[in-house]
């Protein structure tokens, strides 16, 4: 999804989420057939622009304090492409986050927050601008697979090269 600064982008995927509520109108989800459904916002995921983290574990910032998912975070992480920056920490992914301390850079957090959403299995994930702290070659790896997953990315992007827009199926563009 593309547009200007202001045309609505990361405010459209709050609303899909239930983030925020809509001044006027209506969201409804319809499903392959063109039938209205309520939607499982379990199986959204959202990745905001800003990275939120909380003061705990990497690997709980990964699973959301989900026991269930600490045997996935460490492949969720290798997807999201933190592996050299675990593979570094004496804690690995027990590395506590250190939110007044700021431990982790900017793209780090945005990786965590990637993993969150991979070990998570989502049906459709929301992305916004959420490769926007990690250099390129690794956005373009974890753009790769994302797209490789069976889960329906949408992705709000201001700096995709041309190879990595013709990797979607379409592209919306937002006016104001």
């Amino acid at each position: 999804m593309t547009g200007a600064n202001g045309t609505g982008k990361s405010t459209l995927f709050k609303l899909l989420v239930g983030e925020a509520a809509a001044s006027g109108g209506q969201i409804s989800f319809f499903d392959q057939a063109g039938k209205k459904v309520k939607p499982d916002r379990t199986k959204i995921g959202y990745l905001p622009q800003q990275a939120v983290l909380l003061p705990s574990s990497v690997m709980n910032n990964i699973t959301m304090f989900d026991p269930e998912l600490e045997s996935k975070a460490k492949a969720s992480a290798a997807d999201a492409q933190l592996s050299e920056a675990v593979d570094s920490w004496p804690q690995g992914l027990e590395t506590p986050v250190d939110l007044a301390g700021d431990n982790l850079s900017g793209g780090q957090k945005q990786k965590v927050v990637l993993a969150r959403a991979e070990v998570r299995d989502s049906q459709l994930l929301l992305v916004d601008e959420g490769t926007s702290a990690i250099d390129q070659a690794a956005g373009r790896k974890i753009l790769d697979k994302l797209l490789q997953s069976k889960q329906t990315v949408v992705l709000i992007a201001h700096n995709l090269t041309k190879e990595e827009r013709d990797l979607f199926d379409r592209e919306v563009a937002l006016r104001a």
